[in-house]
């Protein structure tokens, strides 16, 4: 009996000591977890992304092309009917100038391809000063003059010159879709 005794006194001699390594792996454990959780937050992007401006002027929206006019009254425009025959779809083009001041076109890409060597659409952002709707395109900038209702949108546009015709200023009639 005797050593029974001994070992349930040994057992008594190590149970704080067990106890206290317990203790102590688990708030050893507890400040490993804290100190990974920290690094991980401290580590995380903190860099929020700068809120793009938002463009509340009445051009943000869907246009579709509707025709296309000179300016003056009784000019022809060079190569319209080149234009209008070899691309079937034209007047179905819509450009959408979006909030974030960006641009861009639809249901009709042979037209974005035709109007894009005149007019800065396709790759664009605009920005509109006083009447001028002004397009950047990479380091180009072009200032086009415009009119606006609900409705309609006229773009003042400069055709270049075609053989032996001179440029002629055109107008880019939109409606509101």
């Amino acid at each position: 009996m005797k050593q029974t005794h001994v070992n349930s006194i040994d057992l008594n001699l190590f149970t704080p000591a067990i106890m206290k390594k317990a203790y102590s792996l688990s708030k050893t454990s507890l400040l490993a977890l804290f100190l990974i959780l920290s690094v991980v937050f401290a580590c995380s992007d903190d860099k929020d992304d700068d809120p793009k401006p938002v463009d509340n002027n009445p051009i943000v929206a869907t246009w579709e092309l509707e025709a296309i006019t000179p300016q003056t009254a009784g000019t022809t425009i060079p190569n319209l009917a080149l234009i209008e025959a070899a691309v079937p779809c034209l007047y179905d083009l819509k450009v959408t100038f979006k909030s974030d001041n960006t641009i861009t076109t639809a249901d009709c890409p042979t037209a974005v391809t035709a109007i894009d060597t005149f007019v800065p659409i396709s790759g664009a952002t605009w920005k509109v000063e006083n009447d001028n709707l002004i397009l950047t395109k990479g380091t180009t900038n072009q200032s086009l003059k415009f009119t606006q209702t609900a409705t309609e949108l006229k773009i003042n546009v400069n055709v270049p010159a075609s053989g032996t015709s001179a440029a002629v200023n055109a107008v880019l009639n939109f409606k509101k879709v």
